[in-house]
């Protein structure tokens, strides 16, 4: 089979897929479909910027709400060969467009988030979402990369519980993962937010012969339909991730990064020559609480900062500062009171110590 036709759809000759449960997703390994170094490069130099996926969530017990702010960055490659009919569909390629829409309780956007969080803590409630859906897309004669860009902004309520006088904060959803498609209304557009298959068909939809052929090669397997909007494997207890307080303005931040890693990724050979597609994020999150915190597993407790603590968890920029000016102001009134020692005669400066004994 030379080249492939606008109507036909080609046979599975050799097509493997690695895939992850959803709390584990692997990093990647170059010994798998595609090589790291190759699969880096592309991404370098394809990708219209750095993007990496996030989620922060700041918690306000004064009103009991959670504020997310998320934003889901997925990196699909697809590579090659040169000369191929992929190839000189996809070279040059350069394209970019950004949709967005806002949503208030029980719409299928805050439905979603909700479903997804359910499980955790019966108490929570997803009141508003705002989506922001982006696609960026570049291609050259071995590589095309589609850069998918959903960002999300949400307030929940019902996040603290008070017992005996001491406040929680339940945060065992924040590696909450959608599944399935999500068909928002953007701008007067239906869009599926949330599978890869989704994105490649909107990106593509005016090339159905690429899009006939993409889905030939990857449409039957489980990475076209995979979910992007993912925190799953931010999954680890919130004990074990990096916290701070800063006493200065009395917050705890706890943090976590996952290194780039790749969930999905499939291959296709046809007549020797080889198709791949990978998926790449490398979430991270920063969840932040007025007052003094202290997790166990998935709990936040706030509590009164230890006497301990006090300056403590100031910013070591703050006490810099703080030693110029001491310096400064020291070595201001040493030389004042030198220049006044000076100026006056041993006898003038006796008798006016004497006279206010």
């Amino acid at each position: 089979m030379g080249h492939i036709s606008e109507s036909s759809e080609l046979p599975v000759q050799n097509r493997s897929i690695n895939t992850a449960g959803p709390k584990n997703r692997p990093h990647m390994n170059s010994k798998r479909l595609f090589p790291l170094a190759v699969l880096a490069l592309a991404l370098v130099a394809l990708s219209p910027a750095a993007y990496a996926s996030s989620i922060n969530i700041t918690l306000n017990p004064s009103t009991n709400t959670a504020d997310i702010n998320a934003s889901s960055t997925t990196h699909l490659i697809l590579t090659y060969p040169a000369n191929s009919m992929l190839s000189h569909q996809l070279n040059g390629t350069d394209t970019s467009e950004t949709l967005s829409g806002s949503f208030h309780s029980d719409s299928d956007a805050t439905n979603a988030i909700q479903a997804s969080i359910d499980h955790t803590d019966p108490n929570l409630r997803v009141v508003s979402a705002n989506f922001t859906y982006s696609l960026s897309a570049k291609g050259n004669t071995t590589a095309f990369v589609l850069t998918k860009q959903t960002n999300i902004t949400a307030v929940v309520t019902g996040v603290f519980t008070v017992v005996n006088g001491t406040v929680h904060a339940n945060l065992g959803w924040k590696d909450f993962a959608l599944r399935g498609q999500l068909l928002l209304n953007l701008q007067s557009r239906t869009v599926d937010v949330n599978e890869v298959g989704s994105a490649f068909s909107m990106q593509l939809g005016g090339r159905p012969i690429v899009l006939n052929a993409l889905l030939g090669m990857f449409g039957g397997n489980g990475l076209w339909q995979a979910s992007t909007i993912d925190y799953s494997s931010l999954n680890s207890p919130l004990s074990t991730w990096t916290s701070h307080y800063d006493s200065s303005t009395n917050t705890t931040t706890y943090s976590k990064t996952i290194n780039t890693n790749s969930s999905l990724n499939s291959t296709y050979t046809i007549n020797g020559h080889a198709y791949t597609l990978s998926e790449v994020s490398d979430p991270s999150a920063r969840i932040a609480v007025q007052g003094y915190a202290v997790a166990s597993g998935d709990s936040l407790t706030i509590q009164p900062a230890p006497a301990s603590i006090g300056l403590a968890g100031v910013d070591p920029m703050v006490w810099v500062a703080a030693g110029v000016v001491t310096i400064v102001v020291l070595g201001g009134a040493f030389y004042l009171f030198r220049r006044s020692t000076r100026a006056r005669t041993p006898s003038t400066w006796l008798s006016n110590v004497q006279n206010t004994i």
